[in-house]
Parts: structure tokens; sequence; C-alpha cells
């Protein structure tokens, strides 16, 4: 997911003689460069306040593609895709981030999606099951295991002793996913792009602008 901007400048430019008029393009230019990082900041200081622990990696994977004609200056800042900025990952951070900005539906990479089911089940620090959670659980045979019991759904289980009060029973601690549904509107990306330009853009032509009239004397 990336948003393009373009810059407006009419307004800002209104007073300037034909002179001062020649470094408009390559004051917007870089002052649309400048506020597509003033962008990336403020999408990457949100982040941890609208998703629950994000990783690094995702913090780090929000990118900027920087405008390099001044004629045409466009400047995209977004989460990396096949299709811009540098990604490895399997699923890239563009497609996880659209289920959070336009909901959709998550797929597992393996056989499914662990889902943990009790609230003391613990996850690691980005909110995510780790894979060696699973794996400990389930060495442990003699009491835990995942399957498909007759009547239940899958998923990893705990088998409860029987006590004189109360008899043995199945535990589901996790459960086996084969989708999961995400609400759009949890990271409002447009809005955040947005309130970086109209608190920046103007301070950044500005600074811009009055650097290129120095430099063109």
């Amino acid at each position: 997911m990336q948003l393009s901007v373009h810059a407006n400048t009419k307004e800002l430019t209104k007073q300037l003689n034909r002179i001062q008029r020649k470094q408009i393009p390559f004051a917007t230019m870089t002052a649309l460069n400048n506020v597509a990082f003033d962008a990336r900041s403020l999408i990457q200081k949100s982040l941890p306040r609208r998703l629950d622990r994000p990783t690094k990696g995702l913090t780090s994977s929000v990118q900027v593609e920087k405008a390099k004609d001044k004629y045409d200056p466009i400047v995209r800042v977004g989460f990396a895709s096949r299709t811009f900025g540098k990604t490895q990952w399997k699923e890239t951070p563009a497609k996880i981030m659209k289920r959070h900005i336009e909901g959709g539906t998550r797929t597992p990479s393996g056989r499914a999606i662990p889902v943990p089911i009790l609230k003391n089940i613990k996850v690691n620090k980005f909110g995510n099951l780790p894979k060696t959670k699973i794996r400990t659980l389930l060495a442990k045979s003699d009491r835990y295991f995942s399957g498909k019991p007759k009547g239940r759904d899958a998923g990893v289980y705990e088998r409860i002793k029987p006590t004189k009060k109360k008899p043995g029973k199945l535990k589901m601690l996790v459960s086996w996913e084969q989708s999961t549904q995400y609400k759009g509107g949890r990271f409002p990306l447009k809005r955040i792009v947005e309130t970086a330009i109209k608190n920046n853009y103007r301070k950044r032509f500005d600074n811009a602008l009055q650097n290129a009239l120095r430099s063109a004397r």
C-alpha cells in the first residue's frame, strides 16, 4: 500500500516575480520529497498506536520513492510491496497492511493459522503465537495433542485428567483456522499522510524556495 503525493503551490507563489518563479519547480520537488519523509515518520509513529506491537520489520518497511522530475513531481510513500520499495518477505508488508487499512481475509502460509483461544496462552512481544510455543506443547504428548476430536474443531487440545469431583475433558488451547477476517479502518494510512502534508508542506516549501533563491543569485 502506498500513496502518491502531488503538489499544488499556486496559493503559495502568487506574490513571486518572474525570476523567482523559475525556482518553483525545483522547490516544489524538494518540498514534496521532504514532506514524504515527514509522512513516513508519522506512519511509523502511528503503527504502535493503532496495531498491537508491530514488528520492527513492519515499521522499517515504510518506504519513500522520491520525485526526480521537477516538472512532474510525484513522490510515493507507503509499505513495501513487489512493485514498490524493497522487501524479501513472502507475504509483503503492503499485503499485510492492506487488511488493516481496507479490511480483508488472511489465509495461512502453511496448513492453517494458529489462533490462541485462551487469554493465558502467551504470545510474543508482537502479539503473535510463536511456532516454538506449539512445538513445546506438542512435545508433551501425554498432555497435549493436535487434531480434530469428534464433534469439535481442529486445534491444539489439553487433556484434563479426571479427579474425584470432576470427570476428564478436553480443553482447546489453539484453534487451527483456514482464514481470519480483518475489519478495515484499523490503520488510516490516507488520513495520516494527509495530516503530515497539512502540517509540514508549507514550511517545507518555504524553506526549499528560499534555499533555491539563495543558490540562484
